[in-house]
């Protein structure tokens, strides 16, 4: 082969690579702004999600704290239940130990006064009979 051949060969070779090369660039070029357009959509959906979330996330704060003082309130109600369930047991015993004592006095009466029932009944026996004789 002669020079003249291979420089037309080594001529169509550097046209197809400058070409191949042009082309390369081009779909970089492309490829760069469709990155920088979704780059641009992406930043732009977390702005959104962002200024969406920031309202619940403050609800959610709040709910928190609402929860929290709800749950203090059980603690404190239940606490009050406890006193107060103390405090009728104590009522309870005391209500049994003064119905044993009324119980008690009621026995001592009655005997007492079945006693003097009886004694009123044998002295008008012995006065009705000492009055006959």
């Amino acid at each position: 082969m002669n020079s003249q051949s291979w420089i037309l060969i080594l001529s169509v070779g550097f046209f197809i690579i400058t070409l191949g090369f042009i082309a390369a660039i081009g779909f970089l070029i492309y490829a760069s702004l469709e990155i920088r357009r979704a780059a641009q959509a992406f930043k732009e959906f977390l702005q959104n999600t962002e200024e969406r979330i920031n309202p619940v996330l403050e609800e959610t704060e709040q709910t928190l704290k609402s929860l929290r003082k709800v749950s203090d309130d059980v603690g404190t109600i239940t606490e009050n239940v406890r006193n107060f369930s103390g405090a009728m047991h104590e009522i309870v015993d005391n209500l049994r130990a003064l119905s044993s004592i009324v119980y008690n006095v009621r026995e001592g009466v009655s005997l007492r006064v079945l006693g003097v029932k009886a004694g009123i009944k044998t002295a008008l026996e012995v006065l009705i009979r000492s009055l006959k004789n």
